[in-house]
């Protein structure tokens, strides 16, 4: 090997594959891959997800719910990760052939806006958090403070790229099942045990189908971006058995912890349940593991959409937005844009629908990368495929508003390509890498 393609390939792995493939040398293991995806679906709104369930919904309705609910998850979270499996590319890159190479940085700076944001509202909240429940902690609980010193752990594992949230996984992964489990056990115990719980029925039952709307809206935006994590798996069977694991597992056991504890106990918040039992400790390493692992990923899959559209190093793009991250949930001003955000977020699984729909259905599961590859620079067609999957996922309630927007988004977008598409309507100019 040269000095010159010995250069570029160490420039690719220190940029963390940003806007390269993957070589199939540094590839991962499957536990490692199906352990970064399972800590990037254990999150903290899991927690509340399963939480805000437990007003409306018995035990029965809660575990039907979630496993519809993480099987539809799975299912197009797996279709973005095999492609990324196969490609060795994030969603950013991807999105270059179905949108356009200049059509993907809109996709790319949208993920990132949304992502990001959420970044510093979940930082915000972690410090609030951890100040409620460790009052007399002093200076290194203040909310403030603790929103600081929670964002820097996260830019650490994202600085890092795969690598550092393959790390973190490694460790946060087993003891959070361990510890939530012991947290849950005890908490039902608390509560007059498992037949007790079950024997709980709400008031008002609000139905499976709402269950389902809530349990898959919280981690839409999550699923889309799969491919930035299963990029490193060696092939798509391993990327789906990583979104099984992570989703039927790790998803549906956070909801589930949120979910019961409530029921036994009348507080949705496990780590404060913890904590009133006398377990302090194992409270505070499920609050800190529990975000960490899917806040960093926030953070990891912003500056990978970023890097598509600024030719700068990955880690400097993540100490920037980092530390703009960081100041916002520090003070509080990201938790003014949650409705925004939302409103965005909407927009994140239509990409999803037609990155899938023309990968596996148009392009058959065929995409080049590298230099000299062709790229139409836009392709208007997507964009008005995403902006009516997003416009009635936004004002039709009927259903899962995440899942009708990545079928409409698929199915327009098959018809518009296979239709006015080859002729070349839509498909402005031409890019080449």
């Amino acid at each position: 090997m040269s000095e010159e393609v010995r250069s570029v390939n160490q420039a690719a792995i220190s940029n963390d594959y940003a806007v390269e493939r993957v070589k199939p040398e540094d590839k991962q293991s499957a536990l490692s891959v199906i352990l970064v995806t399972t800590g990037f679906c254990i999150a903290m709104s899991g927690l509340f997800t399963g939480s805000a369930v437990a007003a409306g919904a018995s035990l029965r309705t809660a575990i039907i719910a979630g496993l519809v609910g993480n099987a539809i998850l799975t299912v197009y979270g797996g279709f973005m990760g095999i492609a990324g499996a196969r490609e060795g590319v994030a969603t950013s890159m991807l999105a270059r052939h179905g949108f356009g190479r200049e059509g993907s940085k809109i996709i790319g700076i949208m993920v990132a806006v949304v992502l990001l944001g959420w970044f510093s509202v979940q930082l915000g909240f972690f410090g609030l958090t951890i100040n409620t429940m460790f009052p007399g902690g002093g200076f290194i609980t203040n909310s403030v403070v603790a929103a600081g010193w929670g964002g820097l752990l996260m830019m650490l594992t994202a600085y890092f790229g795969y690598k550092g949230l393959n790390v973190l996984s490694y460790i946060a992964v087993p003891l959070l099942f361990v510890i939530s489990g012991f947290g849950m056990v005890l908490a039902v115990e608390q509560g007059g045990g498992f037949g007790g719980v079950m024997a709980i029925t709400p008031m008002y039952e609000f139905g499976m189908a709402t269950a389902i709307v809530l349990f898959v809206g919280s981690f839409a935006a999550g699923a889309t971006i799969q491919a930035d994590i299963t990029r490193y798996a060696k092939d798509g069977k391993t990327a789906v058995i990583a979104c099984i694991c992570g989703y039927m597992g790790g998803n549906f056991f956070t909801i589930l912890a949120g979910f019961v504890t409530t029921l036994a106990t009348g507080e949705g918040d496990l780590p404060a349940v913890m904590l009133a039992l006398g377990l302090g400790i194992p409270a505070l390493i499920v609050l800190v593991l529990a975000q960490w692992t899917t806040n960093d990923s926030n953070l990891y899959s912003a500056s990978l959409g970023l890097s598509n559209h600024f030719n700068v190093s990955k880690k400097k793009i993540v100490i920037a937005t980092g530390t703009i991250g960081i100041v916002l949930g520090m003070a509080g001003i990201a938790d003014h844009f949650v409705g925004w955000l939302s409103i965005l977020g909407i927009g994140t699984p239509p990409v999803a629908g037609i990155i899938i729909a023309d990968y596996f259905v148009l392009k058959k599961m065929k995409y080049d990368f590298g230099p000299g590859t062709r790229y139409v620079a836009w392709n208007i067609l997507a964009f008005v495929s995403w902006g009516a999957a997003f416009l009635f996922a936004f004002f039709v309630d009927i259903g899962v508003p995440s899942v009708n927007s990545i079928v409409i988004a698929f199915v327009l977008y098959v018809i518009l390509m296979k239709t006015v598409g080859q002729k070349g309507v839509g498909l402005v100019g031409t890019s080449v890498e």
